[in-house]
């Protein structure tokens, strides 16, 4: 019983990230987590009603917090500008192929079920959005998808900052780029997206990874 349920699970997600039941113009951010209950406002939307079910009793605060990550998620993905000969080509490749279906639903369940703040979940979308319209491939979308899970979302405005300056810190006040922020440049470092410059100065570099963590999803 259990398997087939998370099998339902699966496949009503994998039909919304085709075609979401999902009302796109409610801002999901803002609704506290008693909204995402079964007799709520949204009980009526197939994700609600299928891990209801699961649940049986009802919604644990972290099935809550799951589903209004989710929701955040396809309100982001699905409010994206896709091409479209991209995004119907991913679409058929989607429905024809059942283990590529699986392997994105699961992975994208995965990363969003990890994620502590809503905020991880617009990213998440725009990373997939630039996937499918063939900015990279599947690989490198983990690899990025990966280390949105581990940064810490107090470097999203110093990442903002760094690309405003080429991604370049200065070391002397008269140079040019932003200066040393030794907080968040060990937040980055923790993520595996920045280095130094060398063993032999205290240069901070970004990372090609953090570079396009940031362009393909945080900006």
């Amino acid at each position: 019983m259990q398997n087939t349920t998370e099998n339902n699970l699966t496949e009503t997600i994998s039909n919304e990230i085709i075609s979401t039941s999902v009302d796109l113009g409610l801002d999901y951010s803002e609704l506290i987590l008693d909204d995402f209950l079964a007799d709520g406002i949204l009980k009526e939307v197939p994700i609600i009603k299928t891990i209801y079910s699961i649940g049986k009793i009802g919604f644990s605060i972290k099935e809550r917090f799951f589903v209004k990550k989710l929701f955040v998620f396809l309100q982001e993905f699905h409010n994206q500008n896709i091409t479209p000969q991209k995004l119907n080509a991913f679409k058929a490749k989607f429905n024809s192929d059942e283990k590529y279906r699986n392997k994105v639903t699961e992975q994208l369940m995965i990363f969003t079920d990890s994620f502590l703040t809503v905020d991880k979940s617009k990213v998440l979308a725009k990373l997939f959005k630039s996937y499918i319209d063939g900015h990279f491939d599947w690989e490198y979308f983990l690899h990025l998808s990966t280390c949105l899970n581990s940064i810490h979302p107090k470097t999203f405005p110093f990442l903002q900052q760094l690309s405003n300056h080429n991604f370049k810190i200065s070391e002397e006040p008269t140079q040019r780029g932003i200066p040393r922020d030794g907080e968040n440049e060990a937040l980055l470092y923790s993520t595996g997206i920045a280095f130094e410059t060398s063993s032999w100065s205290s240069g901070f570099n970004v990372s090609q990874l953090g570079k396009d963590l940031f362009n393909y999803g945080i900006k």
